[in-house]
């Protein structure tokens, strides 16, 4: 099956969504990647290193940062995220209805 087969039907706003929070979690294990890996190299390679790969650290939070922001208004407006639709589309195929609250 082709990427272009599963992302096809899905609504742009949630494949969006899908690759920005990819890449925040991704530039966040990075992070704290680069700052064990910074603790780790300092006592044999020097202060010079540990602040490089500090440096990195921060780059990648910072990028995270920007990202998730940018996600933020990216993002499925009214709560609905593609995982709600299929629970809604499941609900109506064995309810008739979506429907959470009693008419009053």
């Amino acid at each position: 099956m082709s990427a272009a087969g599963i992302l096809g039907g899905m609504n742009p706003r949630i494949t969006w969504h899908r690759v920005l929070v990819t890449v925040v979690v991704v530039l966040l294990v990075l992070t704290v990647g680069f700052y064990v890996a910074s603790i780790v190299l300092a006592p044999a390679d020097g202060r010079n290193t540990a602040g490089l790969f500090v440096g990195w650290a921060m780059f990648a939070m910072v990028g995270a940062i920007v990202f998730g922001i940018i996600d933020f208004f990216v993002r499925p407006l009214g709560g609905r995220s593609g995982d709600a639709e299929v629970i809604a589309a499941a609900e109506e195929a064995r309810t008739g209805s979506t429907r959470t609250q009693q008419t009053r």
